[in-house]
């Protein structure tokens, strides 16, 4: 039966719905092996502000409200499963907008690099904010760069950017810094016909929403619009884990400073996790709460008294940062840690967690996996710089803009996560699989934007 053509805003004809949910589901691959989504060591505070509404001050709220999603189906595989459709979608969204033919052939082989040789399935099967990191950079550089996707379509994508940078403080900073960087772009464009020229309305309009959703939320939670109250604390612990705050007390402290850390610091730990989550004198000291100005009067004072320290440690970490990409870290057995949380919340679920592959006694061995992948983001890395090149003679400004947007979050997350807060593995993992996804699509186009065959036109 033959149905005459009619408006496809939203290309669901059936062929493309099944290459999302195959993408998709490439996307949870490991959370189908494991036979339950991931649980990370966050999953616990976020799933209990889904019930209790209640904020908890090294947390923001904003990833457990998106957890409810869990809640009328009763299973976190409903989070899970949204997580991939969203990250699938924007994707999808992706290729349509680069590349000029064979799309849907495209899109799935995208999917199945990323999957194959990146840590990107392992990111989406955690019921964790870490996986929108990378989609809210891709989705901002369809918004700035996708030209083959009508107005109508660049608009729907807008929410989906805006959801995936409010999800986590680092989202939004690092969004941030690319509309900045955007910006900067947009204005010099004009001297340069090779310079990428964003379009900066969607995007600007993605990262003010997603902004503004952050402290919009607790506002109405808790009846006060604030980002974060863990940020100073946070940095402190960084800048023990440096060594920064002991010399800055030991300066400080036998001239008469009234810092209550000043008992104490001849035994700080060695590292920001010990300090903030181990057997330190943090709790001593009153915790969160009662060290957040105490915190902030000695970070402050650190950076004015020793700047060019500072510098250097926070140089020292972003490039520390840069190299952490290895997939797995922390996705320990969880039994002990999420059983009581799942038993109260999700009983349904309590059978699947409790034999899932990650509960069993050794773990998940995350050591071929990462003698796989690192190597490859390793060699994706570089090879931005040298697609860059060659997109800059062709004179491709889309594959240059596309490029360079992932070049410039891959540096900014180092900065956000290593300078600034502390350096993991998961900070960068989360998002270089973009190295590998921009030079695959850049390299498509390149190829096919200069054979002789006439591309066909966008549908």
């Amino acid at each position: 039966m033959h149905l005459s053509a009619g408006p496809d805003l939203f290309h669901w004809r059936g062929w493309r719905v099944l290459s999302i949910l195959v993408v998709a589901a490439l996307f949870l691959a490991p959370a189908l092996w494991n036979g339950y989504p991931l649980i990370y060591y966050d999953t616990e505070d976020y799933v209990e502000m889904s019930f209790t509404w209640q904020p908890i001050i090294w947390r923001i709220m904003t990833y457990g409200a998106f957890t409810w999603i869990g809640h009328p189906f009763g299973t976190l595989w409903a989070v899970a499963w949204t997580q991939a459709l969203i990250g699938a979608w924007i994707m999808h969204e992706a290729v349509w907008a680069w590349v000029a033919r064979y799309r849907p052939q495209v899109y799935v082989l995208m999917g199945v690099i990323v999957a194959l040789f990146t840590g990107l399935p392992w990111v989406v099967s955690q019921i964790l904010a870490d996986m929108f990191a990378g989609f809210a950079v891709l989705g901002l550089a369809v918004l700035a760069f996708g030209d083959n996707l009508s107005r109508p379509r660049r608009l729907a994508l807008v929410p989906l950017v805006a959801l995936g940078i409010c999800l986590h403080m680092s989202h939004v900073a690092v969004a941030a810094g690319l509309i900045i960087a955007m910006t900067g772009l947009h204005l010099f464009s004009r001297l340069s016909l090779r310079l990428p020229r964003p379009r900066l309305l969607f995007p600007v309009l993605a990262v003010a929403l997603g902004t503004a959703a952050v402290p919009g939320l607790h506002w109405a939670v808790t009846g006060q619009a604030f980002f974060t109250q863990s940020g100073q604390v946070l940095q402190l612990a960084l800048f023990v884990q440096d060594g920064l705050a002991k010399k800055y007390l030991d300066e400080v402290c036998p001239n008469g400073a009234t810092f209550k850390m000043c008992a104490h610091k001849e035994g700080l730990p060695y590292t920001a996790d010990e300090f903030l989550w181990g057997d330190s004198a943090f709790d001593d000291l009153g915790g969160w709460k009662a060290m957040h100005d105490e915190a902030g009067a000695i970070v402050s004072g650190a950076i004015k008294t020793f700047p060019a320290d500072v510098a250097r440690a926070m140089a020292r970490n972003t490039i520390t940062q840069i190299d952490l990409i290895g997939s797995g870290e922390d996705l320990v057995p969880m039994s002990w840690h999420f059983v009581k949380t799942v038993l109260k919340r999700y009983p349904r679920d309590f059978r699947s967690f409790r034999f899932a592959m990650q509960q069993r006694a050794e773990g998940i061995d995350f050591t071929l996996i990462n003698q796989i992948q690192v190597p490859v983001a390793q060699a994706a890395q570089v090879a931005l710089f040298g697609l860059l090149v060659v997109a800059w003679r062709r004179r491709d400004r889309i594959s240059a803009g596309l490029l360079v947007t992932v070049i410039l979050a891959i540096i900014g997350n180092a900065v956000v996560c290593g300078a600034l807060s502390n350096p993991h593995d998961r900070y960068q993992n989360r998002l270089v699989w973009l190295a590998l996804f921009a030079c695959s699509v850049a390299a498509i186009r390149l190829d096919q934007r200069f054979t002789r065959r006439k591309p066909v036109p966008p549908t």
